[in-house]
């Protein structure tokens, strides 16, 4: 089944936000918009065969595990095609997960939430690095 390049940011998003759901707190994934920059990144040849293969894949184990497009599979049933993924897939399982997560670690909004204060280089490093850290807001 071949994907066509049109199509990449809507199934990666749906893929980013298995990685990273949404919740009470923020739009997971989304926030970052992970989808569509993951899209452009295969466009721009980055890791573009591991992506498009991978895509490939996961809308094959949506088609074989729930009889249904990748699109239209609730949270869980996608939780499971990346459970599949990471078995069948590992390269490229690990590569989804690595680059989301660092889209959406790279968000100020997320970094607020979580407490990170910003990149230390800014400040000029943190002087407390070594006492235990106050939880955030």
């Amino acid at each position: 089944m071949r994907i066509s390049a049109a199509d990449h940011a809507a199934l990666l998003a749906v893929l980013a936000n298995g990685v990273i759901p949404a919740d009470e707190m923020d739009q997971g994934a989304a926030v970052a918009n992970a989808g569509p920059v993951l899209a452009g990144r295969i466009e721009r040849g980055v890791h573009a065969k591991l992506y498009e293969l991978g895509i490939e894949a996961a809308a094959a184990a949506a088609q074989e595990q729930f009889s249904k497009p990748l699109a239209e599979l609730d949270p869980e049933q996608v939780h499971g095609v990346l459970m599949a993924l990471k078995g069948s897939m590992p390269g490229f399982y690990k590569q989804l997960r690595s680059d989301v997560t660092s889209l959406y670690l790279n968000e100020p909004g997320v970094w607020e939430r979580i407490g990170f204060p910003g990149a230390s280089a800014h400040t000029g490093g943190y002087p407390d690095f070594d006492q235990p850290q106050k939880r955030g807001k």
